[in-house]
């Protein structure tokens, strides 16, 4: 993990031996145009991933453009424990080596991991989907997400009316779309 900028493809190879050996910490990528990507690692799962201001899988389809980029692994021994996977199963895939057949048919650019649609009401989200909302609306409303998504998902209804509702609560229509696409695409749901 050196200091000059490699390939893509050399980049994830090092994510993934990291994974093999169990690591725990968070893995920086810094790109050629000075976009940062932190991987967090937990017991050798890979727990988040934050591109820019875009997170799971979402950042994952962002990180698949990049070409090269430096990187580097801060280790965190006393992040051991049980992982809690945020990310979707194509984007998992994606990083523990899908990279390299994407390698092989697009040169040396992958291909974005794609997400499937899911329907589903707020009935039918787990407890980790729930705490992906609140982490992404944190970033946009602050400690008051918390409240405003609790609001939101204690009403019977489609999961994008939840998301619309929790999104109301920002200032600008811009941001109100960020939001949006953010929990759309970390949720998996097309929209």
């Amino acid at each position: 993990m050196a200091n000059e900028f490699r390939p893509l493809i050399e980049i994830l190879r090092d994510l993934k031996a990291l994974a093999l050996q169990k690591s725990s910490g968070f893995f920086f990528v810094v790109t050629e145009d000075n976009h940062s990507c932190t991987i967090r690692l937990r017991s050798g799962q890979i727990e988040d991933v934050v591109f820019s201001r875009h997170r799971s899988d979402e950042a994952v389809q962002l990180l698949a453009k990049v070409p090269a980029g430096r990187a580097r692994f801060q280790a965190d021994p006393a992040a051991a424990g049980a992982a809690r996977v945020s990310l979707g199963e194509a984007s998992l895939s994606w990083l523990m080596g899908g990279f390299e057949k994407s390698a092989a048919t697009a040169a040396a650019t992958p291909a974005a991991p794609r997400l499937g649609a899911v329907n589903v009401n707020v009935q039918g989200l787990s407890e980790e989907q729930r705490a992906t909302i609140e982490r992404i609306a944190l970033n946009y409303l602050g400690p008051i997400a918390a409240l405003l998504c609790d609001e939101a998902l204690g009403v019977p209804g489609s999961i994008d009316r939840a998301l619309v509702q929790i999104a109301s609560n920002l200032p600008a229509r811009d941001q109100e779309d960020q939001f949006l696409a953010e929990a759309r695409a970390a949720l998996g749901l097309r929209g």
